[in-house]
């Protein structure tokens, strides 16, 4: 009876644990590993290096062995589908009546969810430095570069450039305008947002959204195919922001279709099937956005929204940031898929309240 409850005791424990002999086989684990992908029965006489990342080896077992000492460390393991999971192990020998070490038994904590919260604020703590750090270059420049601007202007207004002069001075003036649009980038990013909330049709917001760009769709012959969903209500949305937002989704598409191509807008109420997405009781608007443009590589796709990350050779790398950092604080998502040499999809989700 005594000997069938500490069995259990084992077998329930919320954490894997285990023993191997001196060969470093498995002798016995409990049913905990059953939530890694193993069966616990296919693992016993397997070796413990069977489960570990490549990149460990067996010497954290050797004071275990050999001198008896007990060890506590990290370290990575994989699962049946070959994931790694990040551990704390913790070992002590395992010995016979006689007390000689015919084993080593421990504990193994998976502390992957830990790690991800923990790197998850880490990365919030030094985005938010960054763009402190931001804010403050944005003001230190701004004033000295709207001093270089006024002059160059009241310079073209005293002086007839001509001929190569005149381009060397158009140069200037466009690089100035260039460092502007890089500095209210940074501004943008840096500064903390403040929504003014209205009841605002989302079609006509993405059209009105599409004038802006309407020149470079017309110089890259692109052709734009809208799928409305005319039934949709009104959202509450900040007009000036949501508008930023899809200015810069479009400007990516655009860019990324340098031959010509379709872009193409989609909106929709989401309906019963999309559910399994959402908390029950919220529903929401979706917009898609998507071209037919050279598309992302997958190795690339995972810091798409990461500030001054960018695949192009120009550019601060902060437009999607902004673009996510919008729909954060509007309760919203965005998702992006991308197919190399095919396009990309954008699909943005609302709240309708």
């Amino acid at each position: 009876m005594k000997s069938d409850f500490y069995k259990r005791l084992l077998e329930d424990a919320s954490d894997v644990i285990w023993a191997m002999d001196t060969d470093g086989k498995f002798i016995y684990i409990n049913e905990k590993i059953h939530e890694w992908g193993y069966n616990k029965d296919e693992l016993i006489g397997k070796s413990f290096l069977s489960i570990l990342n490549t990149e460990h080896v067996g010497e954290r077992f050797k004071k275990t062995f050999e001198e008896g000492v007990n060890e506590i460390y990290e370290m990575d393991i994989l699962d049946k589908n070959g994931n790694t999971r990040k551990t704390v192990i913790s070992t002590s020998p395992l010995r016979d009546d006689g007390g000689n070490i015919v084993g080593v038994m421990g504990i193994i904590k998976d502390v992957t969810e830990n790690k991800r919260l923990q790197n998850k604020i880490t990365d919030t703590e030094r985005l938010a430095a960054l763009g402190q750090l931001s804010l403050g270059i944005a003001h230190e420049i701004r004033n000295p570069l709207s001093s270089i601007k006024m002059n160059l202007q009241i310079l073209n207004r005293l002086i007839p450039f001509t001929g190569e002069t005149k381009e060397h001075f158009d140069l200037a003036l466009r690089e100035v305008f260039h460092l502007e649009g890089i500095l209210d980038d940074l501004l943008c990013y840096a500064k903390p947002l403040k929504l003014r909330l209205k009841l605002l049709d989302v079609n006509s917001l993405l059209d009105d959204t599409l004038l802006l760009v309407k020149s470079d769709i017309r110089d890259k012959e692109i052709i734009v195919n809208r799928d409305y969903d005319n039934g949709l209500p009104k959202i509450s949305l900040d007009e000036d922001k949501v508008k930023q937002a899809f200015l810069n989704i479009y400007l990516n598409s655009i860019q990324a279709m340098n031959q010509g191509g379709t872009l193409f807008i989609k909106t929709y109420r989401e309906d019963q099937s999309d559910l399994q997405s959402s908390f029950q009781g919220e529903r929401k608007v979706i917009i898609k956005v998507s071209d037919t443009g050279c598309g992302i590589e997958k190795d690339k796709l995972k810091f798409i929204f990461d500030p001054f990350f960018t695949t192009k050779p120009f550019g601060t790398g902060l437009g999607l940031s902004i673009v996510k950092n919008i729909f954060d604080h509007l309760g919203a998502s965005i998702e992006v898929k991308s197919q190399p040499g095919s396009g990309t999809e954008f699909t943005v989700r609302l709240n309708l309240l």
